[in-house]
């Protein structure tokens, strides 16, 4: 909770500055945007930390693979890379460059989740007669 109400409180100054900016200088509204997120991603590092040591030590004690929960948070970490920049590109008025963002990203997503996949495929062909 100690964590939001920071982020909260700037945001909504932010705001207020990105109206005013927004209709003089919308170039530097996008760029102010981005730095806020930027600022905001490097303050939740640390505490993202813990939870993925979290989720190993989950994995361990459920006896599954240490790779299946690296991808689950390579797919996790793709899925909020391409939801940052989507938005960015939408925040400078660039839809069509925001579409690209998510077809990638879903791309991305699929390729990282392929050994999943795979082992999905190969288990129910071994459960076949």
């Amino acid at each position: 909770m100690s964590e939001i109400v920071p982020v909260v409180m700037a945001a909504l100054v932010l705001s207020f500055i990105q109206v005013n900016l927004r209709s003089s200088y919308p170039e530097f509204a996008a760029v102010l945007a981005a730095l806020f997120t930027v600022i905001v991603l490097l303050r939740v590092l640390s505490p993202m930390r813990e939870v993925i040591a979290v989720f190993h030590q989950l994995g361990r004690g459920a006896g599954v693979s240490v790779s299946y929960f690296d991808i689950l948070l390579r797919t996790l970490a793709a899925a909020y890379i391409t939801a940052f920049a989507s938005q960015i590109c939408k925040d400078a008025g660039e839809e069509g460059l925001a579409m690209g963002v998510e077809l990638a990203g879903k791309l991305v997503v699929m390729i990282i989740a392929l050994p999943i996949i795979v082992g999905v495929v190969e288990s129910l062909v071994n459960l076949l007669p």
